[in-house]
């Protein structure tokens, strides 16, 4: 049987994650807070950037059903 020799790979990560760091910052438009951001609220007006952004009523209704549902368990759950 033949061995083969241990070749030795230069680990890439701390490069790689330095990349993706510069890249990620140089975009202000992306990223999981502003997902979260534009999945509660309606897209920012361009034309006026200082105003507010308005909450969705669709988010509004999905956690409020969310808390309703979580009251009731909790009621049957611990009130026996």
């Amino acid at each position: 049987m033949t061995s083969r020799r241990k070749t030795k790979m230069k680990s890439r990560d701390s490069a790689s994650r330095g990349l993706y760091g510069k890249y990620f910052n140089s975009r202000p438009d992306i990223g999981f807070g502003k997902l979260l951001l534009d999945i509660a609220f309606n897209p920012r007006n361009p034309f006026k950037p200082w105003e507010p952004r308005k909450v969705k009523k669709g988010f509004v209704v999905a956690v409020l059903f969310l808390l309703v549902a979580c009251a009731w368990f909790l009621y049957f759950s611990l009130g026996g």
